[in-house]
């Protein structure tokens, strides 16, 4: 259905999104403040969430320079105007001459009467500079209806013709062509200049939950680290991921973003995303120094990734030391270089839309510009009825939400719970995010809301009532209005999980109170469950094994709040058993299901009241599937789009334990063999006895 639409007229799309990751306090802000001209601040702040920088640079699509915005000229719907612009007129002309008896595109943004307008400009347009032309000095004639839709769902058809009344569009053919006249008749048509835009990820641990919801393949990636030190020496005052017993030091957070960024963006194309690394505090190290600084850091990068699944996305030839304190480093320039390289390469860059969608796209940023957040289904089905250019069937409509979502320009999920409402201004799932996932520093002042931000750390426990009181805070409240959709899609993401109750003389269920939030949770397990319970005796073992060493620590975050909501928590001597990296919860009165992290494992454990012997098949068989399929629909979660169906390997392996819980042999050798030795215990073990875990196999 897409390749349909953009048979019939369509634009390249010249966007790209940078974003910046790295260990925290390693001058990932200062860097992004030089690269779009801003000055950096001598006091050091942390980034709280993700901040996002857009409409302050671009790249010339002809001569590949870097084109500075004065942020006082920028205005969102410039972008959409320029962008369809770039669009060659002559193409669509003949594309339409070749059709005889066709009716003029109703997509088509500028009109081929304006041909020789345009061919008169060339030159002219050529030696323009300045981008983008302001088009929103025009008083805005959006109705105030449309500025202002009720976050209610319409019910009635008395209702629905009231909406349709008030939501009268104002994207009509004309107007497109009049303004896109102005920027014509500018000069600044042939300029045809494309976005960065820059995300920052906060570098605390307390984030590496929510940043993948927000990471692409349509993107590069800078994974930037502090050069003044050598990557095996140790980061002080921070905590290692979930599972990690090793000393925290840079190449572990190396690892751990270059996992991460390869687990949660789908390889639609071959090596990308991009990840280029770019070292930092250049201006510790006296200048007589540096280049031999430079080459140990990188001969060291390489070491570390030298036998990575995920080479070919690594940019290693580039070696950047920058002092990103200084907007005089040369070496920023050489930065800047790097990135339009890696973004001319990308094969996103210069994509082709359906102009089909420029009517519905206008809309929504002319309502993000005025403030909206959030959009009814049915209010973006009527903006897409009520236009007079090019109105989408369902289907197309559906491609078109589907498609803007994998662009990171919507957020939709079509599921039974959300597929009632569209996120048009991503950037307010940002501020969800952080009004509570956040660091200690940036807690609330006030003592009300110190408790529910203590409790929540020390427990991993929110009730619904708290977080609706966080959102009353004045830095949220736009969030007020859809508390209850937002809510949701923070369950559908993993972030929180229900805290399943049952009432202990009846069985039955009781209503749900309190909601987990493990990404919260810091604390490592320290009672004795794992020795005095989880023993040979009475426990088998599998494990999910990941590539490389670390796991990022939103997956096994995510699995456990998955679990959480399936399963009730286990309380031993007298503690909840849920802890970073680790959790316990019953089954029913004979079973508990184990899940922590280990290295490069996530391991799952069944533990039986009395025996191993009389662990259930269909149990450990039906734990087993489900904890694969979730581990496989948060692997595939973030990026689906129209056009890729799920045909990306898995970024792990199973392997079975030996009867001891400690060595392991994988799945696909296991089914090569009639019995194998383990290694540490010179034990004989039958294939079959992985057989209680594949019920449905024997």
């Amino acid at each position: 259905m897409l390749n349909k639409l953009l048979g019939s007229g369509s634009y390249e799309s010249f966007d790209m999104r940078c974003m910046v990751t790295g260990q925290f306090a390693v001058g990932k802000s200062s860097l992004v403040k030089l690269l779009v001209g801003d000055n950096v601040p001598e006091e050091r702040r942390p980034t709280d969430g993700i901040s996002l920088v857009e409409g302050r640079c671009g790249l010339d699509i002809e001569t590949r320079s870097w084109i500075m915005i004065d942020p006082a000229t920028y205005n969102a719907l410039d972008v959409v105007y320029n962008k369809v612009l770039m669009t060659s007129v002559e193409e669509d002309e003949s594309k339409q001459t070749k059709t005889p008896g066709k009716h003029e595109s109703d997509a088509k943004p500028v009109d081929s009467q304006n041909k020789e307008d345009n061919r008169s400009q060339k030159s002219e347009a050529t030696k323009s500079t300045a981008f983008p032309v302001n088009l929103s000095s025009e008083p805005s004639t959006q109705p105030p209806a449309a500025q202002s839709l009720s976050p209610q769902m319409s019910s009635g058809e008395s209702k629905k013709q009231q909406m349709k009344k008030k939501m009268t569009t104002k994207m009509t053919k004309k107007e497109i062509r009049k303004r896109m006249e102005k920027v014509l008749k500018s000069g600044k048509y042939k300029m045809k200049v494309g976005r960065l835009i820059f995300w920052d990820f906060g570098g605390q641990y307390v984030y590496y939950t929510t940043h993948q919801t927000f990471m692409t393949f349509r993107a590069l990636f800078l994974v930037v680290f502090d050069g003044s030190k050598r990557l095996n020496e140790e980061v002080l005052d921070v905590l290692c991921f979930p599972g990690q017993h090793m000393t925290p030091t840079p190449a572990v957070f190396l690892l751990h973003w270059v996992n991460s960024i390869l687990t949660y963006c789908k390889v639609v194309y071959a090596g990308i995303p991009k990840i280029l690394f770019v070292a930092t505090h250049k201006d510790k190290i006296p200048v007589e120094d540096v280049e031999t600084r430079r080459a140990l850091l990188y001969s060291d990068v390489e070491e570390l990734f030298k036998d990575h699944e995920g080479r070919d996305h690594l940019v290693l030839d580039k070696q950047i030391f920058v002092n990103a304190t200084d907007k005089a480093d040369q070496e920023i320039e050489a930065l800047k270089k790097a990135i339009t390289e890696l973004t001319f390469d990308h094969p996103c860059w210069g994509e082709k839309m359906p102009n089909a969608w420029v009517p519905l796209e206008l809309e929504m940023a002319e309502l993000v510009a005025a403030g909206k957040q959030i959009l009814s289904l049915e209010e973006v089905e009527e903006l897409n009825a009520i236009s007079k250019v090019s109105v989408l069937d369902l289907g197309q409509l559906q491609d078109f939400l589907h498609f803007q979502h994998s662009l990171g320009k919507i957020i939709y999920f079509d599921t039974q719970q959300l597929r009632d409402y569209v996120i048009i201004n991503p950037l307010l799932m940002v501020e969800v995010m952080r009004s509570f996932v956040t660091d200690k520093l940036f807690w609330p002042k006030k003592k009300r809301m110190q408790i529910i931000f203590r409790r929540m750390s020390d427990s991993g426990i929110i009730c619904r009532g708290d977080l609706y009181n966080i959102w009353e805070q004045k830095n949220f409240q736009a969030i007020l209005p859809y508390k209850e959709f937002l809510f949701n899609i923070l369950i559908h993401l993993d972030i929180l999980a229900e805290q399943r109750r049952y009432d202990t003389a009846t069985g039955s269920r009781l209503p749900v109170e309190n909601y987990f939030v493990p990404c919260m949770v810091t604390e490592r397990n320290t009672t004795s469950f794992m020795e005095n319970e989880c023993t040979p005796v009475r426990a088998i073992c599998l494990s999910f094994v990941f590539k490389g060493t670390v796991i990022p620590p939103a997956l096994p975050n995510r699995l456990i709040s998955a679990c959480l909501s399936m399963w009730t928590l286990k309380q031993y001597e007298g503690r909840k058993l849920l802890f970073s990296g680790f959790i316990v919860v019953s089954f029913d009165k004979a079973h508990d299901i184990v899940v922590c992290v280990e290295g490069n494992k996530i391991i799952l454990y069944i533990v039986h009241k009395t025996s191993a012997g009389l662990i259930v098949p269909d149990i450990a068989t039906g734990v087993k599937e489900c904890l694969v399929t979730t581990m496989e629909r948060i692997s595939d979660f973030y990026q689906s789009t129209i056009h890729v169906k799920r045909s990306q390997k898995l970024p792990f392996h199973i392997e079975y334990s030996c009867s001891e819980l400690k060595c392991f042999i994988s799945e696909e050798e296991i089914l090569q063999t009639n019995d194998w030795v383990c290694d540490e215990h010179n034990l004989t073990h039958r294939a079959g006895n992985s057989a209680v875990w594949n019920q449905e196999k024997v």
